[in-house]
């Protein structure tokens, strides 16, 4: 439970702040991949 008086983002560490940065940064990555192969295999598709 937040204590009252402070913000929810200072009670994490910078180790916390750090994890949670590289996940969305693999997250992102992973969809933006996924996308990127999506529209590969549809070009492919119409190629043939």
């Amino acid at each position: 439970m937040a204590m009252r008086g402070q913000s929810s983002g200072s009670l994490l560490s910078n180790h916390t702040k750090e994890r949670v940065t590289m996940a969305k940064v693999t997250l992102e990555n992973f969809y933006s991949n996924l996308i990127t192969q999506h529209e590969e295999r549809e070009m492919s598709r119409w190629r043939s």
